[in-house]
């Protein structure tokens, strides 16, 4: 289970934004010491070598990045600006610490071989199809699919793969289609995952950010 006194410490790197969803703009900055359990000193967030002066009592988002489980935010008050010698705010969290919904988890291109089962009623007999199909971009949400079958939005599929050598065995439904000319495969399918146990998705991010770190040392990214 997640614990934010486990994972916002000193020297955490965060992201301050501050307006509405529209026009929200967001700005590095870092946890410099944690007062209490909803009390934080940031460093004070700068735009192109210039200060961004947020204002005592101004109520801001403060989100960030947990390695190998995913990206956090709340809301928190300005309580003090310090302008003297270190540009320093204390804040004060006052909402809970939330996780970013499925929608935006961030989809990694990756190729992995998928079992994907679809049941069709043929003469009034329920038939399984399996077909071997692979990933093109996989998230903690979803999965990218190419496929060769002709499937309808709203399908409900079966999808079994493995991560780190663990098989995943997961429910699916079709969520978009395209014509592809990829490999031996027609189409691309957009599989939104059904009742994903929380263990698999965090297996399945920790899995993306490994993949990345590799990818990175590599330069390839």
């Amino acid at each position: 289970m997640y614990n934010e006194k486990d994972e916002l410490m000193i020297g955490h790197k965060i992201n301050i934004g501050r307006g509405s969803s529209k026009t929200k703009k967001t700005y590095p900055s870092q946890i410099l010491d944690i007062l209490d359990d909803d009390i934080f000193v940031v460093s004070g967030p700068m735009y192109k070598r210039g200060v961004v002066l947020l204002h005592k009592g101004e109520i801001i988002e403060v989100s960030y990045m947990v390695e190998n489980k995913g990206k956090y935010y709340f809301k928190a008050k300005v309580l003090e600006r310090c302008d003297k010698r270190i540009y320093k705010i204390k804040l004060k969290k006052v909402s809970d610490i939330k996780r970013v919904q499925l929608r935006n988890y961030y989809r990694f291109d990756l190729d992995l071989p998928v079992e994907k089962d679809f049941a069709i009623e043929i003469d009034g007999k329920k038939e399984v199809i399996t077909e071997n199909c692979r990933t093109k971009n996989i998230s903690g949400g979803g999965l990218k699919l190419y496929s060769n079958f002709h499937h309808r939005i709203g399908d409900r599929v079966v999808c079994s793969f493995y991560i780190n050598n663990h098989k995943i065995v997961i429910k699916g439904e079709v969520v978009r289609i395209e014509e592809v000319d990829v490999f031996y495969y027609k189409y691309g399918l957009g599989i939104k995952f059904i009742g994903l146990k929380e263990k698999d998705r965090d297996r399945i991010i920790r899995f993306i950010f490994q993949k990345e770190r590799e990818l990175k040392k590599k330069g390839l990214i």
